[in-house]
């Protein structure tokens, strides 16, 4: 327990300590070069996504891979819009940030709103594909066991955080080897026992191809979830100006490309239509070439990698209410801290908000698939990428800036932004509309305080 408690430790130094705490300091000896900086855009996006993917996308057959294209492809120009956004206006941040830089405090308000519940909301994909990899170490679990194990997983993460954790950098090399290794191993292994006749197998007949490409696409999006974040450490960066732009659009690139080449790896093992049915491809793969006993190895770095990972958004969650508060565009309520300054009750709302998404799920006959959360997960976060793209055809047009490769970019993400949700299913929309309305309430109470305020 005590290497597990150091392993998340040093998952917060990566993904967040460095890309938020460093940017509150203007210090010239505390602020991170090129090669930093990217390393924290690529810590941002790998992480439980790409150990769950290749077997959402088996479904969709050889098809799969031209999604994974079209996901990277539209990854990176959303990604090339944020770098625009972070050489030409004066703010750095989310598309939070730039909601209210161009269309005021009610917008904002409710970008802001979105980006926290997305912020935890998604968490019972990360929580699923722990659980799918566990089950490979202590065998399968029954659906109340793996309930009542999801819900163990987001109390003990909200309490070591509300608790507080003092971060240290001795494990750093461990956290990065246990991350890292079944990405260099599964690849290797796989690309001299491939066969090729597995990648001629073509999509369900019960869908067309363009349908299945979309859809593909929509699905491949996940793994591109936080490529904005890199911008939270512009004031940190040395000669932000070019490396954060750079930063974020290589470091998505990378990911893209290494995405691509893992699910390839993976699709060249195992027959799709078997590939489909499992939770845990990675384990599946060494399964396959090695052996049981490795597959338990995988099961345990990648279960400890989720664990880890997971508590980087339990954290990223209190840390974005918390300042929206401090910016008083939540509650003050949203605001409070411990003695040590944890946002406690920020942390413990993401986490019964978390808990009552797994029990409705599985508990109810309203729950979702995993396939489905990945699609609701999914159009959140492209409706908030949405925002940042078409505030920055406000500012082109405002400040009569026309550079037009920089047109067609942002024009080639918002279109991306506008196929890929029209492709998703009625009830990810519903779900985006569930949490604008919830917001309702929560803005009246900012609206009330404000007017207090005043008074």
């Amino acid at each position: 327990m005590s290497l597990l408690l150091n392993i998340i430790e040093l998952d917060i130094i990566i993904r967040l300590v460095q890309l938020r705490s460093l940017a509150m300091t203007d210090d010239l000896k505390n602020k991170i070069g090129f090669l930093t900086f990217l390393s924290i855009v690529i810590n941002a996006q790998i992480g439980a996504s790409i150990f769950l993917l290749p077997a959402e996308l088996a479904r969709f057959r050889s098809f799969g891979l031209i999604g994974w294209i079209i996901g990277g492809l539209g990854a990176v120009l959303i990604a090339m819009v944020f770098a625009f956004l972070c050489m030409d206006t004066p703010k750095t941040g989310g598309p939070h940030t730039y909601a209210r830089m161009f269309f005021g405090e009610k917008v904002g308000f409710f970008v802001t709103w979105i980006y926290w519940c997305g912020s935890w909301a998604c968490n019972p994909i990360i929580i699923a594909t722990a659980v799918n990899y566990l089950c490979c170490v202590i065998g399968d679990l029954s659906t109340t066991g793996k309930l009542i194990t999801e819900i163990s997983i987001v109390l003990s993460l909200t309490a070591v955080n509300v608790k507080g954790i003092k971060a240290g950098g001795y494990f750093g090399n461990i956290l990065l080897l246990l991350k890292i290794l079944p990405l260099i191993i599964v690849p290797v292994l796989a690309f001299g026992n491939m066969h090729m006749e597995h990648f001629a197998e073509h999509t369900p007949a019960e869908m067309s191809v363009a349908e299945t490409i979309l859809k593909s696409s929509l699905i491949a999006c996940w793994a591109f979830v936080g490529l904005e974040e890199g911008g939270a450490a512009a004031h940190s960066v040395i000669n932000p100006k070019k490396t954060v732009p750079w930063g974020i659009v290589l470091g998505t690139t990378f990911v893209a490309i290494v995405s691509l080449l893992i699910t390839i790896s993976v699709f060249g093992v195992i027959p799709l239509a078997e590939l489909e049915k499992t939770g845990a491809p990675f384990a599946a793969v060494l399964n396959s070439l090695l052996g049981g006993s490795y597959e338990k190895l995988i099961g345990v770095l990648t279960f400890i990698m989720c664990y880890g990972s997971l508590n980087a958004w339990v954290l990223f969650s209190g840390q974005i209410a918390q300042s929206a508060s401090n910016e008083k565009v939540f509650p003050k309520l949203f605001g409070r801290t411990s003695d040590n300054g944890t946002p406690t009750t920020a942390l413990w709302y993401a986490c019964f908000g978390t808990i009552a998404i797994l029990i409705i799920n599985e508990a109810t006959p309203f729950g979702s698939t995993l396939s489905e959360f990945l699609d609701m997960s999914v159009i959140i976060y492209l409706a908030l990428y949405l925002v940042a793209i078409v505030s920055y055809i406000f500012w082109m047009i405002k400040n009569k800036k026309y550079v037009w490769w920089k047109i067609l970019v942002t024009l080639g993400a918002f279109a991306f932004c506008i196929l890929i949700m029209s492709s998703s299913n009625i009830k990810s929309l519903y779900a985006l509309g569930i949490l604008l309305l919830v917001g309702l309430p929560i803005y009246f109470c900012v609206k009330r305080e404000s007017t207090c305020n005043m008074v």
